[in-house]
Formats: structure tokens, sequence, C-alpha cells
């Protein structure tokens, strides 16, 4: 993986624009590369991409469903739910979902790859971002450089996110030809997000429908409804299980019963992502993975953050802290304990459920930026990626997209 210098094109905010997308948000504070003085992309040669990055995501993916499979017919299946932090009351609801083989339609994992090396950081499977950044913005960019000669004209780009997720939609119009797609109001990124999904929907021939979170209620037999009193019987909410799992806790304690895991467990209500993707939704998967696969050369070494021998085996050298449950490198911590002063924290309101330990392993840099590759899975399949580069060693929610383009 090298990187190189690019001009940034001309027109490039019109060219977002007539995207869809709001160049407000590309460039201030700046969050795609052009908004830059000296914008850059990575360059990865054909069999890196096709050896290195789609193999192991194939692989990688394989082996957390195994995982998933583990953690629900397992023998140790109640410690692992512990272990996850998932409510009793939403276990069978995983359980059932996973045995349904309800259908998922993205997830994506964060890597650190550089000099052909591949480590896992984290699995994003539930609510993750940069989506259409990576299936359109970056499109955009490789076809209008291609034009313009700034990179050689047989350049390809690994993105089949677009075609793949209008596939996973004319799957799901086979359940229900409506669909009701939800978003929190007050994120911008978010709501592009889904209003994206929407108009893969559209494109599948569904009749996709938009809706914030807040929107959402109930009627008395404990169903879905829109605004307009129409029950929902299929529903893409970019919104953590986990949350919704807290704010279901809450419904209770005011009306007397819980709506989202009745109908999850009863399959009433289809939900996209599903159920069972808790478990692949937050860190302390990572730990069940390594336990699972020990000393697999994709992982990076990890424990819960415990008593444990492991955890005190890690302590021992430079590793990171992440909380279980948690968002855009928030509560996380980089610590050296041979060299206290290295160390680092970002702020954040995460870890009440606790945290889990990780080998350090740094990420590639280029000039100052410390950079992610998002890998990305799309109806199970690796389906492209997209880079986030970040001044703090820790990528947070200002980090900048940098696309990417194969040489050939």
């Amino acid at each position: 993986m090298k990187f190189e210098k690019v001009k940034a094109r001309r027109n490039w905010k019109q060219r977002a624009d007539e995207a869809g997308y709001l160049a407000a948000i590309l460039d201030n504070p700046p969050y795609w590369v052009e908004a830059l003085e000296d914008p850059f992309c990575c360059v990865l040669s054909l069999e890196e991409v096709e050896d290195v990055i789609e193999s192991a995501t194939s692989e990688l993916y394989d082996m957390a469903l195994k995982a998933v499979d583990f953690v629900v017919n397992g023998s140790s299946s109640e410690r692992c739910f512990d272990a996850l932090k998932i409510e009793p009351q939403y276990r069978n609801a995983i359980r059932k979902s996973w045995r349904r083989n309800d259908q998922s339609i993205y997830g994506r994992f964060d890597f650190a790859y550089s000099g052909g090396e591949l480590k896992l950081l984290e699995l994003n499977f539930d609510t993750p971002t940069s989506l259409y950044e990576a299936a359109i913005i970056q499109w955009y960019w490789l076809e209008d450089l291609k034009v313009q000669k700034a990179i050689p004209e047989s350049s390809d780009q690994f993105n089949s996110m677009h075609e793949r997720l209008i596939e996973c939609f004319e799957k799901a119009k086979k359940d229900s030809q409506i669909i009701h797609l939800a978003s929190v109001e007050d994120s911008a990124e978010d709501e592009d997000t889904v209003r994206y999904l929407q108009s893969c929907a559209l494109q599948a021939g569904m009749d996709a429908r938009f809706i914030y979170m807040k929107d959402l209620g109930f009627d008395s037999f404990g169903q879905l409804i829109d605004l307009e009193g129409n029950v929902i019987n299929q529903l893409f909410k970019l919104y953590p299980w986990e949350q919704i799992m807290y704010e279901d806790a809450e419904v209770k304690e005011q009306f007397g019963r819980q709506i989202f895991s009745p109908l999850a467990e009863s399959s009433f209500t289809k939900f996209i992502e599903p159920s069972w993707k808790m478990i692949l939704s937050n860190k302390a998967i990572l730990p069940i993975l390594w336990q699972l696969f020990p000393a697999h050369k994709f992982l990076l070494e990890t424990a819960f953050d415990d008593e444990s021998v492991e955890a005190q085996f890690l302590r021992q050298s430079p590793h990171v802290r992440k909380p279980i449950f948690g968002r855009e490198g928030a509560s996380v911590a980089i610590v050296d304990p041979t060299h206290p002063e290295n160390s680092i924290e970002k702020d954040g309101v995460y870890g009440s459920e606790g945290f889990i330990l990780q080998a350090l392993h740094k990420l590639p840099k280029y000039e100052n930026y410390h950079l992610v590759m998002g890998s990305w899975i799309i109806d199970g399949q690796p389906a492209g990626i997209g880079l986030r580069a970040d001044n703090h060693p820790i990528t947070g929610n200002t980090a900048i997209f940098v696309p990417h383009y194969i040489r050939n």
C-alpha cells in the first residue's frame, strides 16, 4: 500500500452535490480529502487487493459467523452473553434471529494494513457509516481522475458496493414490498447514510419510506407504526441495538411491556440489521474471537479487562483499552506501561459496561496521518474498501476519508 499526492478536482464540491451529498459536510471541518491543501490517495496493487485484503475479509467474516454460532449454540452460551453485556430478555430473540438466518445487509471490518501485513482492529457490524463515501463519492473521484488523465486510464477500484446493496434490497423485497428506513434526526452523517440506502431500496423497486427514530410509535398490539399509523413490517435502522435495549427497558417501566425484544423474537417485524448482529457490534466479540482462533495471523491478542492471566500479560506491554460499547474512538486509550508519558486517551462517555484490552499494533502513517482501512461486507461477500486518516493515533469522528485506486 502506497500513498501519493493528487490534485483536488476543481469541481469536487459540485460533483459531491450531484451525487446527492452535502459538500458542507465534506469540508467544514475537512472530512473528504480534497478539502485539504495537499490531497492524497491510496494506491494498491491488484495482488494486494485479491490475495490479502479481499481474502482476509472473506476469512474473517467466516470466523465472525462461527463466533456468532458459538455464542448462540455453544455450551457456554449464557456466559458469552454475560460477557457481551446483552440483557437476558434479548437472548432468545437473538437465538431465534440467528437460527432463522435473518437477513443482514452490511458490515465493516477495520484493519491496520501495511507492508503486506493485515490485522483486525475491530468490527462495525450494526451501524457502520462512511458507506456512501466508499460506495459512491470515491467512485466518482476515480472516474473523474481517469478522464483528467491524473491517474492511469486502466486504474480500477475495489468497489462493487452500490450494485451489491441494490441486490440486497431486491432480496428484502421478497419479504415485503414496503420498507421503512430510520435515522436519528440530529446527525447529518447518519441521515445521509440512511437516505443513500433508501435510494438503493428505491432502485431495487421497493416502496422505501424514510422516518426518524423519534417518530417510531407502537399501537395497542405492540406493533411498530409510522406517523400515519401504518404498521411497520420491515425496518432498517441506523441505530445501535444496545441503545434500543436500554430504551426498551425504559419503555417497560412506563408502559408495562417492552416493544422491540418481542418483535425481534417473533419476527413479526423484520429488522435490518437483525438482532443477531448485537453479537458482532461490540468489542467483547474480539476476545471471544481470540479464544476461538488463538494466534490467528489476522487477529491481535485480546482479553477482557479483568484480573485474568491473559489481561495481566497484555498489561505488561503497550496495548489499547477499548469500551465494550463505544463509537468513533471515544473512551479509547493507548497505554504504554514502559513509558507512561506516551499513553493517550480520547474523552468519551462509554465504558460503564466494561473494557477489553488489545495488543497495540501501530497504524500505517502518511505524513502526519494515521490510516485505518475499512473493508466492507455486503450480503456476506467482500465488496470494497475505504480509508480514514486521522492526525490522532486513535481514529475518531473527525477522520478524513481517503479514496483509493488499483494500479494495474
